[in-house]
């Protein structure tokens, strides 16, 4: 199988759906190891399809739907939509036009301090602690990039001296959000790495934001298009460590 034909498959490729058990879907994302291009073009189709999955949540479906579609007139049921390469197809354009209309008519933005609350909470969640030991960051980026995080961050001066123990992914509300954990000395932390979601009461563009979350000390602050949220280093710590000079130094 050729990276095109790979592509062709992944395009169609849902995990949950029944056809995925088809070998040919194996053989396509064996190929993702083997081209680059093709996996990057994957990641960004994975975070399309969190985005929609997100935005779907917000919307409500009228209260009529149910009557409306009885009363209608008898489906007829083409020949084409027996296959399930046109059954995916279809489904995914149906889903883009109804997120489409969502977003337009002004689908709700996710509030960033309900938003951090929860990623704190699930990161103790599951028997798994890690999903990926390493202490080497650029393994670590790759794992969250073959499994449908944003992997494109740089790690803050202030954490590199830091030692690495792995990663893992926070899902909250069809967002894939990467989490590092890292150690200072006998300090746990936890670097989380927001990006491709609209998020409202967002921390300061030049300030780092200081809540504590349960019995989790926090940071936060903006990097770019993306927003990070540190836990279990202590507040006088992170100004030692990011406040050089009168200046805020989180951006890399």
């Amino acid at each position: 199988m050729n990276s095109q034909e790979a592509k062709r498959l992944l395009e169609v490729y849902r995990p949950n759906d029944a056809d995925a058990a088809d070998p040919r879907f194996a053989e396509a994302l064996e190929q993702l190891k083997h081209d680059p291009a093709l996996a990057r073009w994957f990641d960004e189709q994975r975070n399309f399809d969190a985005a929609i999955a997100g935005s779907l949540r917000v919307l409500s479906a009228p209260a009529d739907l149910k009557e409306a579609i009885l009363a209608s007139r008898k489906i007829v049921r083409l020949p084409f939509c027996q296959d399930w390469r046109a059954r995916a197809a279809v489904a995914a354009s149906v889903v883009a036009l109804v997120v489409a209309g969502g977003l337009l008519s002004g689908g709700r933005a996710i509030r960033f301090p309900e938003f951090r609350q929860k990623l704190v909470e699930q990161a103790w969640s599951g028997e798994a602690h890690l999903e990926f030991e390493s202490s080497d960051i650029g393994q670590i980026q790759q794992w969250l990039s073959r499994h449908g995080a944003r992997a494109d961050f740089v790690l803050p001066a202030g954490l590199r001296d830091t030692h690495l123990h792995g990663c893992r992914i926070i899902e909250e509300g069809g967002i894939r959000v990467p989490m590092i954990c890292m150690a200072d000395g006998p300090k746990h932390m936890h670097l989380f790495i927001v990006e491709g979601v609209r998020l409202t009461a967002l921390p300061p563009q030049d300030a780092p934001d200081f809540e504590k979350c349960g019995a989790w000390k926090t940071a936060s602050w903006q990097q770019g298009n993306k927003t990070c949220v540190l836990t279990g280093m202590k507040y006088q710590t992170f100004v030692s460590k990011f406040r050089k000079s009168g200046r805020w130094t989180m951006s890399g």
